[in-house]
């Protein structure tokens, strides 16, 4: 290499390092600020649960929200601390003053807190409040037959109703409504689907139901059948498209939570880790592969669902594979 390429060489390697680590180094939060989108800074309300939304920092990968009753310069209680990486977080308090304060955070830098003040009023009236869920999630599929409803207590509410309808709120009741002193409850469902919701209650008024959707699924999913390739198919690129093969297979009925599926490659008919060449979760019954080295293979299916349910896994079929 002569003199003058060995000294380009050493002038562009600083460039490639720096640019390098750039490209692996988090983007530093340091000088950027958290703009609050609600609650406006000091709302006086009679609302009880809020939504504490920002808008999402560049870089960041996290959030720290805090909640202290009167102020932080004199804090009464430190009424919520807590690290979330979306950029809402729905909570219920009480009447009285409180400041509330959010930061961005990534690996190696942090924002400093933009903070807020609110002051909620008391009222007797619950009919324009809102019950904040906790648990179970929404949309929920669980193989679980009791589960626990919890959720936030309101200010001035004295009882809450449960009600739980299947297969949707517009449906008949599941069971008879719960009328709890507390916040949480256990109960015991059969499979289905359903929407269940909370009300808060007093002697007076009532708020609206908040409401949720989940599914009971307790049955295995049914073995799948391999349909293409079938066994002892011999696939060459002369009647596929750029090497793409696509594994098909049928799941036979489901009245359950969603179906998904691992499909497995492998050379030999164990399916062991040495033979392994893939294995991936599947929603759909079709599967799409860039064939790459001529060989004898196998492949298989093992069914299961969003409920955590798993079904026998199939036969394994044989093919070869011709370049």
């Amino acid at each position: 290499m002569n003199k003058t390429w060995l000294n380009l060489l050493w002038m562009i390697l600083p460039v490639i390092f720096v640019t390098s680590c750039k490209d692996i180094v988090e983007e530093d939060l340091d000088g950027k600020t958290v703009t609050i989108i609600a609650p406006a800074n000091n709302l006086q309300t009679t609302t009880l649960s809020h939504t504490f939304w920002w808008e999402e920092v560049i870089g960041a990968t996290s959030y720290n929200l805090q909640i202290v009753d009167s102020s932080f310069l004199a804090i009464n209680q430190m009424v919520a601390d807590t690290n979330i990486t979306t950029n809402k977080f729905t909570f219920t308090l009480y009447p009285g003053t409180f400041q509330w304060r959010v930061k961005a955070i990534n690996g190696n830098s942090e924002t400093v807190y933009t903070t807020y003040s609110l002051k909620i009023d008391s009222t007797a009236d619950l009919s324009g409040q809102q019950v904040v869920l906790i648990s179970p999630t929404n949309s929920l599929a669980t193989n679980q037959t009791t589960l626990q409803f919890k959720w936030y207590e309101l200010y001035n509410a004295t009882d809450y109703r449960l009600e739980i309808r299947s297969p949707d709120w517009n449906g008949s009741l599941a069971l008879n409504p719960h009328i709890v002193s507390g916040d949480t409850i256990s109960i015991t469902l059969i499979e289905g689907f359903y929407t269940w919701g909370i009300q808060a209650q007093n002697g007076t008024s009532s708020s609206l139901f908040t409401t949720r959707t989940l599914v009971v699924d307790t049955t295995r999913p049914n073995t799948p059948t391999l349909t293409y390739p079938a066994t002892n198919d011999t696939i060459n690129d002369s009647i596929l498209t750029i090497s793409h093969l696509t594994f098909r297979w049928t799941r036979g009925a489901n009245s359950g939570s969603t179906l998904k599926d691992s499909l497995f490659l492998s050379t030999d008919s164990v399916f062991s880790t040495s033979g392994n060449v893939f294995k991936v979760l599947v929603t759909d019954t079709t599967y799409t592969y860039t064939m790459q080295t001529a060989n004898t293979y196998f492949w298989r299916i093992k069914p299961l669902d969003a409920a955590g349910n798993i079904g026998s896994i199939s036969l394994g079929k044989k093919f070869i594979y011709e370049k």
